[in-house]
């Protein structure tokens, strides 16, 4: 059902600690939280709400402030709400007017509204946040005309996949779902399991190749004949949807492992689509995940799309759909695109005009900007290592591309704090009599725009 968002009280009460009177109304956070149209978010995501059916959910302010809160502060959905109860701040801008003492909701709770607005709720928070960015000077309106693009790899959370581990895994997963379906085995091979395990790890530690993979078609075998028997006694038709992802997967397992050319490859049994993507580098020559298309302002490397994609397709191939999202964000069409030569052959998309860096002279279009193409790369560091972007959690590609969007939202919220920071704390400005104008402008609108709770 909808929730019912918190109305103000018309009176004081003497006895209760507001938060009014705790905080610094200059704060980069308090100073954000006004600037945020919470009543039309609440109204854009009431529609993932039923209007009339079950128990009223927790306050759509709520569940944005600490989505927000955790790609700012790059914390995980235990630690956000833990520390939502210290923070006075955090409470404020999600809302409340009292501190609180209690936890708001548990980790679950923000779990099941992630994937209740999915990725078009995900995308709205995005252009919130490059609205808030125009609203306060980090990025001016035409800074959107010219913009960089770039693709990066966004790790899942599996584990190294190796042939052992993979087989070990479908042999108890077949075993028990086909069990729970009243198939007898003659032997199910589980206690040869763990020893077997262990001696392959051990060959392949010792680089003894040659007996590891013995080792390894002995266990293929075994995957194998479990794999006949559950097919003998139960046909694919007549299987559950457990038996049969379980039966469906150790065939794959089995047909890549006897097929090593095989394409494309089964790397975890949770997370099927995950795919193995090499970008060169020399201390993680191959990553497991999804790719990411990046793309920021030229000048302030703002960003403006942020998009998880399936499998790991051509960069030059993704440029056209990156362009067609930063017009949804923006509403402006970018005039210039550069890209890097990983984007050799889409020069000549009808979006924008393409840019290709580290080219000969002579050949192809320069643009008086070429050498920001470079910019994007910080930007990147930044998203995986304050913006949780080098390790997703979060379940399926529909995870992927909300979690890839989140992290965007949390990189463009700490550089607008920062801008409040600078031009409104005047940590940065001095004497500057223009920046203090500024200041008190924009501070005079935020005081208008305030809303009076008292009596």
């Amino acid at each position: 059902m909808i929730p019912k968002e918190r109305k103000p009280e018309k009176q004081r009460e003497l006895f209760k600690h507001y938060l009014e009177d705790m905080i610094d109304r200059r704060h980069e956070l308090v100073l954000l939280t006004h600037r945020i149209d919470w009543d039309a978010t609440a109204d854009f995501f009431a529609r993932y709400y039923c209007p009339n059916n079950g128990q009223p959910g927790s306050p759509i302010r709520l569940q944005v402030g600490l989505q927000m809160l955790k790609h700012l502060s790059n914390l995980s959905d235990e630690d956000v709400v833990r520390r939502w109860v210290e923070n006075p701040y955090w409470q404020y801008l999600c809302g409340e007017e009292e501190f609180q003492h209690r936890l708001p909701m548990d980790d679950g709770t923000m779990a099941r509204f992630r994937q209740r607005i999915g990725e078009e709720g995900a995308a709205a928070l995005l252009k919130m946040s490059i609205a808030l960015g125009e609203a306060t000077g980090v990025i001016s309106p035409e800074s959107c005309r010219i913009v960089v693009a770039d693709t990066t790899v966004m790790p899942k959370a599996i584990s190294h996949p190796t042939d052992s581990k993979l087989m070990g895994k479908a042999l108890i997963k077949l075993v028990g779902a086909a069990k729970q379906a009243g198939v007898r085995f003659r032997q199910t091979y589980l206690r040869e399991l763990p020893a077997l395990q262990l001696r392959i790890g051990r060959y392949a530690h010792a680089r003894q190749f040659k007996r590891m993979r013995k080792l390894l078609k002995v266990l293929g075998n075994y995957l194998g004949r479990v794999w006949r028997e559950v097919g003998r006694q139960v046909p694919v038709e007549h299987q559950e949807p457990a038996l049969q992802q379980a039966w469906y997967q150790a065939g794959k397992l089995l047909q890549q492992h006897w097929q090593p050319e095989m394409r494309p490859r089964l790397y975890s049994l949770h997370e099927p689509q995950v795919a193995c993507i090499a970008k060169g580098k020399a201390r993680t020559p191959y990553e497991f995940g999804c790719k990411v298309s990046v793309v920021t302002t030229a000048e302030e490397g703002f960003v403006l799309d942020c998009q998880a994609l399936a499998g790991n397709p051509y960069d030059g191939h993704t440029l056209e759909s990156a362009l067609r999202r930063v017009y949804l964000h923006t509403h402006k069409m970018p005039y210039h695109a550069l890209v890097d030569r990983g984007y050799k052959g889409s020069e000549h998309t009808l979006y924008s005009q393409v840019h290709i860096t580290g080219r000969k002279i002579g050949k192809g279009k320069v643009h008086k900007q070429q050498d920001r193409r470079n910019g994007i790369e910080p930007v990147i560091g930044h998203l995986k290592n304050y913006g949780l972007m080098d390790r997703c959690y979060l379940k399926g590609l529909a995870g992927d591309k909300v979690h890839a969007l989140l992290c965007a939202v949390g990189y463009n919220l700490r550089k607008i704090l920062r801008k409040l920071r600078e031009v409104l704390l005047g940590s940065n400005s001095g004497n500057d009599v223009s920046a203090t104008i500024v200041a008190l402008v924009m501070q005079l609108s935020m005081m208008i725009s305030m809303k009076t709770r008292l009596a």
